[in-house]
């Protein structure tokens, strides 16, 4: 409600800094929950930019998007309106790395979600830059927030007052690109940086540091000579990311990637030219990420290999302009027409944008609660790049999990929690809020303990319930959810139930199959179980299938997303069971919950690194606790004996 013209005031319940992945799926389940949102951005032309790779998904990213999109997020859903080429990767290993990955059409799939947030009910877009966050002191001392959100203030001096603010701001703070000896102080793609907020954020007691990424130079598609270069096809049968998404829906046409190499011309130039690189001359201060280096690192950290991989992909069904994927670089605009130009397939290249490093102001994602507020600032979230974060999958994963604290905050309820064993986005934010992450932090499978329970294939099963609760999931979605989940168990048990005897023609089956004779009776499960043989196989003996199949759904056979479940549950039933186990272990930890009050000075046979640790990061858990580093299983075991002996009220 606006309360007077001349003042410039308006009152919203939150407001959403940033329009990047983030902040799109922050502001979508504020408003989607009700609340009168306000979303800013220096440009209503980049909401959900994609100003690095083309893409969405890819090994460990694929399954963050699947499980967003179990909670009630956009970005699934969008992806799959716009994609170009979808590929499963990993399909050769096991289950549980098998992650989805689609090419996007870039200015598709930022229309495609402008268009989204432009009719969502309850959501306005405000093109400004925030300059202030304002706020008033509310308590002091370690013992509740130092202060108290009340609202934002625009460059141009309109005042927003809300009940939450919730930062995405992504690379756009204090933002420099650099391209060789050029510097030009914008954000990504030339777009406007964010120059004023940094301050406001510094003067309410938030520490900033610098991180820097980079994204490689675009290419004219017809200077390019795709006959020397492998071409790359996607899936003949696409996988949609959004369990909303009918299959049928996404079987279409898609377009060609295409890979080459460097080579040694191509390393000899990088090094030649090593001095003209700001990242090796000193010009750059922010710290990069180790997991996606620029080419100038990759020749100089691995310089024993002979060639590095390059990924040809297009922009756009509407564009010639070609992504050239592994060769991120900053050295300067001669020396890099020289270097691609070595490469097989570039001779003839045209750069239509050149590649640049960006580096950018960021916090320390430990001064955050799990909930992604901020511990001493109430009704202040961060998600995105801000936390030290990179790829748009973690922060479209940090912007949904912040939007919906937010509102859970508001409305007064518990906040959403995923832990480290419910899902990877419970391992990111985890990983963020509890480690010192002293560069861009990268999701990847090797991060998640339990990843054979953490599949992208079950993400529903783990998540969709969560966010039913959160109110993001239509009672529909969720009652399709526990129809799914009762088609498993039923297969499930039947299979085990159901026995085959070794008579001839169970043995010649097996024999044809490539499979051992049975000695004894087995179930159909056991068969299952054995590597050769899986359940599309065994269907010729399986002979009550058909008949249970129509109980259970009405159809001959049961949704290919249930069988796939069924399979999985079966042929990997002893080792998911082990990891379980361990959960339950984990679970113990993670529900010793430390009092917020907690006087860690009082705590005798602490170690004195462990004691800082403890009062600068104040974990909430026993669980984080233990990955804090500098807090030994020693000093652990001190905290657990503590807390046994004083009861909170005593603390």
């Amino acid at each position: 409600m606006i309360l007077s013209m001349y003042d410039r005031k308006e009152n919203v319940d939150v407001c959403v800094i940033g329009a990047g992945h983030a902040g799109c799926e922050a502001a979508l389940a504020c408003a989607r929950l009700g609340l009168e949102t306000v979303i800013f951005t220096v440009s209503i032309d980049s909401i959900a930019l994609m100003p690095c790779n083309p893409n969405v998904g890819g090994t460990s990213k694929g399954h963050l998007v699947r499980e967003l999109d179990a909670l009630g997020g956009e970005m699934g859903k969008n992806i799959d309106r716009t994609f170009i080429q979808s590929k499963m990767l990993n399909v050769s290993k096991g289950p549980a790395v098998h992650s989805l990955r689609a090419q996007a059409d870039k200015a598709e799939y930022s229309r495609a979600m402008r268009k989204v947030l432009e009719n969502q009910e309850h959501l306005t877009i405000k093109q400004a830059e925030v300059c202030e966050i304002l706020w008033e002191e509310s308590g002091s001392g370690d013992q509740k927030p130092l202060k108290k959100i009340t609202g934002i203030k625009t460059f141009t001096g309109a005042v927003y007052e809300c009940k939450a603010v919730i930062l995405c701001t992504g690379t756009y703070l204090n933002a420099r690109c650099l391209c060789g000896e050029t510097i030009t102080h914008t954000g990504p793609n030339g777009l406007q940086a964010a120059t004023h907020l940094s301050a406001s954020l510094e003067k309410m007691g938030i520490a900033l540091r610098r991180f820097k990424t980079g994204t490689p130079a675009r290419m004219d598609g017809r200077t390019i000579d795709y006959s020397k270069m492998e071409e790359q096809f996607g899936d003949e049968k696409i996988i949609p990311f959004s369990f909303s998404t009918d299959p049928d829906s996404v079987q279409k046409e898609q377009v060609s990637c295409w890979l080459t190499y460097t080579n040694d011309k191509t390393h000899e130039i990088i090094r030649n030219n090593l001095d003209r690189s700001p990242i090796y001359a000193g010009i750059i201060e922010g710290v990069g990420p180790r997991y996606c280096p620029s080419i100038e690192d990759k020749v100089v950290k691995f310089a024993e290999k002979e060639r590095h991989q390059v990924f040809i992909e297009p922009e756009g069904l509407h564009t010639n302009e070609m992504y050239v994927g592994g060769m991120s670089s900053s050295l300067p605009e001669d020396v890099q027409l020289a270097m691609y130009r070595t490469v097989p397939g570039l001779e003839n290249c045209k750069i239509v944008r050149n590649a640049y490093a960006i580096e950018y102001d960021c916090i320390d994602a430990r001064e955050l609660y799990p909930s992604l507020e901020f511990k001493k600032i109430k009704g202040l979230f961060s998600g995105g790049q801000l936390n030290g974060s990179s790829g748009y999958e973690e922060a479209a994963c940090q912007g949904l999990v912040a939007g919906i604290n937010a509102a859970m905050e508001i409305f007064e309820k518990e906040p959403l929690m995923i832990d480290r064993s419910e899902g990877y986005i419970g391992v990111l934010i985890d990983d963020l809020v509890t480690k010192d992450n002293i560069e861009p932090y990268r999701m990847m499978t090797s991060r998640a303990e339990y990843r054979l329970l953490l599949r992208q294939d079950n993400a529903d099963l783990r998540l969709r319930k969560k966010g039913y609760e959160a109110g993001l999931v239509s009672r529909e979605e969720y009652e399709l959810l526990l129809k799914k989940e009762e088609m498993i168990r039923q297969e499930i048990l039947r299979l085990k139930n159901t026995t085959v005897g070794a008579n001839s023609r169970i043995q010649t089956f097996l024999e044809s199959k490539g499979s051992s004779s049975l000695k004894t009776a087995a179930s159909l499960a056991d068969l299952i179980c054995r590597p050769e043989l899986s359940y599309e196989d065994i269907a010729e003996i399986d002979e009550e299938r058909e008949h249970f199949a129509k109980q259970l759904c009405g159809m001959t056979s049961l949704p290919e997303n249930v069988i796939q479940q069924v399979e999985i549950e079966i042929k990997y039933e002893g080792y998911i069971q082990r990891q379980k186990r361990q959960v339950e272990q984990f679970k113990k930890m993670e529900k010793k919950k430390i009092p917020a009050n907690i006087d860690y000075d009082a705590v005798v046979s602490l170690r004195l690194e462990a004691r800082q640790k403890l009062k600068l990061l104040r974990p909430v858990s026993i669980g984080q606790a233990s990955r804090i580093s500098g807090v030994s299983p020693a000093d652990v075991s001190v905290l657990l004996v503590y807390l046994e002996r004083f009861t909170p009220k005593n603390v």
